[in-house]
């Protein structure tokens, strides 16, 4: 999984699925480290035609829950991440607590086999923010 632009192709990656019925989880956790970009260093907004952000497309093969934790270094930001399902709507929205900590994370306890699409937006225009972004599935 890589970040993608909303214009470029996406990039895309299937988790395994279970062999049998009953067999083993193979749910996976996927840590990706990277950043969300003052606004001027993006060609145009990503978000609600103002704001920076980054996205990552993937696919899962199977139903299941679909977990997602987004962290960084320092005092609380102005961030939030949204799961779409691409093409279509809004799965799940969250957004950092004013004062909380460096983190938001959110459970969607079951989900079908699709291709999905998390965003990343800064509400801070002029900052970068570094990050690490961990999809389990």
């Amino acid at each position: 999984m890589t970040p993608t632009s909303p214009t470029s192709p996406s990039a895309t990656l299937a988790f395994p699925t279970a062999s049998a019925p009953g067999a083993p989880s193979t749910a996976r956790s996927l840590p990706i480290s990277g950043a969300v970009l003052p606004l001027n260093q993006y060609p145009w907004p990503c978000w609600a035609g103002m704001y920076a952000c980054e996205v990552f497309d993937f696919s899962t093969s199977r139903e299941g829950a679909i977990e997602v934790t987004l962290t960084w270094d320092g005092a609380p930001r102005a961030l939030r991440v949204q799961l779409y399902w691409v093409g279509g709507s809004l799965a799940h929205e969250d957004i950092a607590p004013a004062g909380g900590p460096s983190r938001i994370s959110f459970l969607r306890p079951r989900m079908e086999a699709a291709d999905y699409r998390l965003r990343v937006v800064s509400l801070e225009p002029e900052s970068a923010i570094p990050l690490t972004l961990t999809l389990t599935y």
